[in-house]
């Protein structure tokens, strides 16, 4: 998850606008930064995902765990991002981000994709 986390972050890195730069290496702070976030999102995440399906969901139960963590993640991804554009003024949206509802479509669809590529990587691996 954290290899597809940071690619992710990187390639929508164009998608926002910040305000001016406080340090040298600004966006590279906020790479690592929105990375170390989505990290912790998918461990909380991940926790509610197992308390409903299981601790071994990904192998045993995807499908039940995945209708947990997805709407999850969403909903977290949707505050978090009304928060840090609207309210706090963290960061915008260029013009070229895709908009649903006023929010990002990029950071929603990292949710959507991510968790279920992780899962079907995780239950290809050979077992032992």
């Amino acid at each position: 998850m954290l290899a597809f986390n940071v690619a992710w972050e990187i390639f929508q890195v164009p998608l926002y606008t910040f305000p001016p730069a406080p340090f040298p290496y600004y966006t590279v702070y906020s790479i690592a930064h929105c990375s170390i976030g989505d990290m912790l999102i998918a461990s909380a995440v991940y926790l509610g995902a197992a308390l409903a399906a299981g601790w071994r969901w990904p192998i045993d139960a995807p499908v039940r765990g995945l209708c947990v963590l997805l709407p999850l993640a969403v909903a977290y991804t949707a505050y978090s991002e009304w928060r840090n554009v609207y309210l706090t003024g963290s960061w915008g949206y260029e013009t070229t981000m895709p908009m649903v509802f006023g929010l990002g479509l990029s950071p929603l669809a990292q949710w959507l994709a991510i968790p279920p590529i992780a899962v079907l990587l995780v239950r290809r691996r050979p077992r032992r």
